[in-house]
């Protein structure tokens, strides 16, 4: 099992992340959705302990991921995100996989991480307003997923 090699990497005490390589996680759209809540996360140059926390709350209910998982994904995710250069690595791979009304979701659970720490910054409004033009979601939509 592909997560199960994720998990002896990190429970072997592995200081390297770089080891838990992109090919070893078995669900890219996780992935890819992760690396964007992080992105917008880090946009207004803070990672806060709200976002964080935000992101894995978002990642268990909607994934439906135990506590080990998120650890493995958060690593992984934190990693990809730090090496990326451009978002449509990842944007493409959530247009190739979801339909519109579930990209809008995602729209909505990049908000739900901006507003974790009650203050929207510039630079995150920037951000998912990039994202969602990436992913083909409407201004309108943008604008109701802001508020919802």
């Amino acid at each position: 099992m592909l997560f199960k090699k994720l998990l002896d990497k990190i429970s072997n005490k592995s200081s390297n992340a770089a080891e838990l390589d992109f090919e070893c996680f078995e669900n890219e759209l996780n992935l890819a959705i992760s690396i964007l809540m992080i992105e917008v996360s880090k946009s207004d140059d803070e990672f806060s302990s709200q976002e964080r926390d935000k992101i894995i709350s978002l990642l268990k209910q909607q994934f439906n991921l135990d506590q080990n998982q998120i650890k493995v994904l958060m690593r992984l995710a934190e990693e990809k995100n730090n090496e990326m250069i451009s978002l449509y690595e990842w944007t493409s791979i959530i247009n190739e996989h979801y339909e519109y009304p579930d990209r809008i979701k995602v729209i909505k659970s990049l908000w739900a991480v901006a507003h974790a720490d009650n203050t929207i910054d510039k630079y995150e409004d920037y951000t998912i307003r990039k994202i969602a033009d990436l992913l083909y979601v409407r201004h309108e939509d943008f604008i109701i997923a802001k508020h919802q």
